[in-house]
């Protein structure tokens, strides 16, 4: 170490005076030679769609993982790889209709970024059903001809597209691909053409783990990419190094699996030189760097108990991975051996990890079940337990931990009933918990836990929470989490969370929440009801003064909705980033000249109008609020149609003030673009006109009108017409 240190500094010294003498020379003769013109870089620019289709139509079982795992593709590249937010597309749950769309969005967005000197590239990856013919979205085939011809459409110089999927590994040879050399991300490199990987051969199925949370392709890549692939040491990942450690790896693990040995698949057509460099841990300060004296196979989870990597560490190669800032749990193991380490990634320059930091785990003696080894299969999957059969303690008092009696059977055991006065703890529970204080179950809980204060669960639960303060389950889980204060699933939730305060779902989470407060996950396939709801991706609904997401599959109904994209946003204010915002001058039978705005996402919109009407005696206002639908009529938008609804009041002077009467519309209008954000447009409209009973305006327009009802008063009716600029 001294020596290292020693020449370090050496090296600073003759840098510090070396430059020194460059600078006095630099400033004697920079009057005669001018200085050389920098040739400017060629840059990078790489785009990625990730898609996630869990449905794969009649006869076919729902995946449990596809979404979660573009997730996990998409943090890896946005991270590691390159690609930045708004050059990354997150699809979950479309058909083939709309994975088109998103190849179609894809080839918008490139050749609005195109720019001299710059290079792009497209990752495409797709987590789903598919068979030898194509992929299968929700049950509709997209042949992988038509896949390939979407993203030929998409103009960029490389195409990358991974495919985990059953039968994937028919695309790799539709047309026979021959592997020809990669490329490196510099300024020498020009290359073109494209590359395929399949998670799996042509008549092969591609299989996801329970115990791994993910399908094990795309976990050990993600894995490789992270930094457990780059065989080279030198901080980058290639293309070559991901596929062979996402292989070698995902055969290892299946060789004896229920569904076979799965073997990934590639086509690989590019002309270049050198190889083309997928993710750089050199741009990332937050790392976990595993020493060389640490050998054995890794299984490193987070605070929240998911596996994040997992991999053969050889003795004698220093290794770097990538990940998010915080606590991280390591077990690694070794042939009748198994150890375990603790440690925090620091955001400022992340941790290392030695031998020294592990700690031998007890592993206690199993008996194997009809030839199989229970003990090697455990060990396999990683889990940082105890291993073997815990004994079943029925019934557990406690006034509070250790006075309790379980203490008569060492403190362990699986308990059905559990009581306690001040706190209660039990290392598993399948039935029934209560505590006036805490209950605390190290484990998985199966069954009810009903507490004063609070319910803790280290692993999964599998029922009911119930407190009067808070509910935490470490290991998410199946059920529901009832409390007056808050709950809390640090991982993924299915069911339902109800609180006064707050609802936190670290992970991703598929049910309701609801709280008079506020609602918080990473991810939701759903509803949130609350007073504020956020959330990252939205498969479902957000109910709420105050909306927050980032993609919304669905509905945002409050005051103020916020979102990168959503479907339809329905308040007084949406702000939708990837959304659409048109001011409309126009004209019409009824108000000669109106101003209107248009907000809202990209197909449904908020209508805000007003417009002056030219009376017998004064000028007339109107004022309309109303709810519509853009439909592109082509893949660029310059041919649209425009459907609302909306209600305003018709004041009788200019002033506003006298009576009102009501005006209902409905108009149908189609654009057409000219020019970037300049559009003509015209259409008809149903117009229903109900007056104030003192004051019925009978010019309210110059077309034909009818009465519906006899009388004085009653409702007129008309089709009317319009022209106007969109801006």
């Amino acid at each position: 170490m001294m020596r290292r240190t020693t020449a370090g500094e050496w090296g600073r010294r003759c840098g510090l005076l070396a430059a020194a003498c460059l600078g006095v020379w630099a400033t004697v003769s920079a009057a005669a030679t001018p200085p050389p013109a920098e040739e400017p870089p060629v840059t990078l620019r790489r785009f990625a769609l990730l898609v996630g289709s869990s449905e794969g139509g009649e006869g076919r079982e729902r995946l449990r993982y596809a979404g979660s795992d573009a997730l996990a593709m998409s943090r890896v590249l946005g991270e590691l790889g390159g690609v930045a937010v708004a050059d990354r597309v997150l699809l979950l749950e479309a058909d083939r209709k709309g994975l088109l769309g998103a190849l179609e969005r894809m080839r918008v967005l490139v050749e609005a970024a195109a720019a001299d000197g710059v290079r792009s590239e497209l990752v495409l990856y797709y987590s789903g059903h598919s068979d030898a013919e194509g992929l299968l979205p929700r049950g509709e085939r997209l042949t992988y001809a038509a896949l390939k011809q979407g993203l030929g459409a998409v103009p960029v110089d490389v195409r990358i597209a991974i495919l985990d999927s059953c039968g994937s590994g028919a695309v790799t040879r539709f047309k026979g691909g021959v592997h020809r050399p990669g490329f490196l991300m510099d300024a020498a490199s020009q290359v073109r053409g494209h590359a395929y990987l399949a998670s799996s051969s042509a008549d092969e199925v591609a299989q996801e783990s329970d115990t791994i949370g993910a399908s094990f392709f795309t976990h050990f890549l993600v894995t490789g990419l992270r930094g457990a692939a780059d065989a080279s040491g030198d901080g980058r990942v290639t293309l070559h190094e991901a596929y062979q450690f996402a292989f070698h790896e995902t055969l290892a693990r299946t060789e004896r699996s229920q569904g076979g040995p799965q073997h990934a698949a590639y086509d690989i057509q590019l002309a270049g030189s050198g190889d083309l460099v997928l993710t750089d841990l050199r741009t990332s300060r937050v790392r976990l760097t595993v020493a060389e004296d640490v050998q054995g196979r890794l299984f490193v989870r987070d605070w929240g108990n998911q596996l994040v990597a997992e991999l053969q560490k050889p003795a004698g190669r220093r290794l770097a991975l990538g990940l998010e800032a915080g606590r991280y749990q390591v077990v690694l193991e070794r042939p009748s051996q198994r150890f375990e380490a603790e440690l925090t990634v620091s955001p400022k320059g992340g941790s290392e990890l030695r031998a020294e930091h592990f700690v031998p785990m007890t592993l206690t003696r199993t008996a194997a079940r009809g030839g199989t080894d229970m003990r090697a299969e455990a060990l396999s999957t990683g889990e940082p337990v105890v291993l073997g059969d815990m004994p079943s303690v029925p019934f557990n008092l406690s006034l509070v931990p250790p006075l309790a009696t379980t203490s008569l059977w060492g403190g362990v055991g699986r308990n059905h009933l559990a009581l306690g006065v001040l706190g209660v703890r039990s290392m598993q529970l399948q039935g029934l918990g209560v505590s006036a204080g805490v209950g605390w179950v190290d484990g998985t809980v199966e069954g009810f836990q009903v507490s004063g204060v609070a319910n803790v669960a280290g692993g999964e639960i599998f029922g009911l929470q119930t407190a009067f303060g808070g509910n935490l389950a470490f290991g998410g889980g199946t059920g529901g989490q009832v409390s007056a204060v808050f709950n809390m699933a640090e991982r993924d939730f299915t069911g339902f969370q109800v609180s006064t305060t707050a609802n936190r779902a670290a992970a991703r989470l598929r049910g309701v929440q609801a709280a008079v407060g506020i609602n918080l996950a990473e991810r939701l396939a759903g509803a949130q009801v609350g007073l504020i709801n956020i959330s990252g991706d939205v498969a479902g609904a957000q109910v709420g003064l105050i909306n927050v997401a980032a993609e919304v599959r669905g509905v945002q109904l409050g005051f103020i909705n916020i979102a990168d994209d959503v479907s339809v946003p329905i308040g007084f204010l949406s702000i939708v980033r990837k959304g659409r915002f048109v001011l409309e001058l126009s004209a019409d039978d009824v108000m000669p000249l109106s101003v209107g705005i248009k907000y809202g996402s990209r197909t449904v919109y908020v209508l805000a109008t007003t417009g002056v009407g030219i009376g017998k005696d004064s000028l007339r206002t109107f004022l309309n609020m109303g709810l519509g639908v853009h439909v592109p009529l082509d893949a660029a938008d310059r041919y649209s149609l425009d459907v609302d609804l909306s209600y305003g009041s018709w004041q009788p002077n200019f002033y506003g003030s006298g009576p009102k009467n009501t005006l209902f519309r409905m108009r149908a209008t189609l654009g057409w673009e000219l020019k970037r954000r300049f559009a003509l447009f015209g259409g008809v409209s149903l117009n229903a006109y109900d007056p104030s009973s003192q004051d019925e305006y009978r010019d309210v327009s110059w077309l034909p009108q009818w009465k519906l009802g006899r009388g004085p008063g009653g409702v007129r009716m008309w089709p009317g017409l319009l022209l106007g600029v969109r801006i």
